[in-house]
């Protein structure tokens, strides 16, 4: 799992709150003085309730992704270029 603020508000984007937390926080252990960072984390914290995360669904997606990138690389290779 990528280890970026982007990544961490396209979880947060799509419903995985504590995850999108967690790589905030690992974010903030490295860049201690990010402000953006700290209110991120805020504003999380702040909701009143976090659900959790569909494990499953999540490494389906992940499996999704790497089959796309699988078959794209594939065509890839079968393409002739001129």
């Amino acid at each position: 799992m990528p280890l970026t603020k982007t990544y961490a508000q396209i979880l947060q984007s799509q419903g995985f709150k504590q995850e999108a937390l967690g790589i905030y926080k690992k974010l903030l252990r490295l860049n201690p003085n990010d402000e953006e960072l700290k209110k991120s984390i805020k504003r999380l914290q702040e909701r009143k309730k976090f659900e959790g995360v569909n494990i499953l669904k999540l490494k389906e997606f992940d499996t999704i992704n790497e089959k796309n990138r699988f078959d794209f690389e594939n065509y890839l290779k079968d393409f002739k270029w001129i």
